[in-house]
């Protein structure tokens, strides 16, 4: 299934937040549940929805790493510009 994580999941979403980050508020908003939950691990993406464990298909997975990495690491404090929307596919 695709997910879209839109401008307003970035603007949305708490950096280092596993359950409120960018890419949890779009699969919020895909699933219709606030249990979601989203992580980078050394196996890449770990991703929960009502206890259901997801995977990002592996030609995105890299992009999604990214997209956690720049999105955790913005600094508002300096207007930082935060990173693009992006779209991936994820499997059960």
């Amino acid at each position: 299934m695709k997910i879209e994580i839109t401008e307003q999941d970035i603007k949305n979403g708490n950096p280092c937040d596993s359950e409120a980050c960018a890419v949890s508020q779009a699969l919020s908003r895909h699933f219709k549940t606030n249990a979601v939950s989203t992580s980078v691990s050394k196996n890449g993406v770990d991703i929960r929805v009502n206890d259901q464990v997801y995977f990002v298909d592996e030609n995105d997975r890299k992009k999604v790493i990214n997209f956690i990495f720049d999105f955790d690491n913005l600094d508002f404090e300096h207007n930082a510009v935060p990173p693009k929307p992006i779209t991936f596919e994820l499997n059960q």
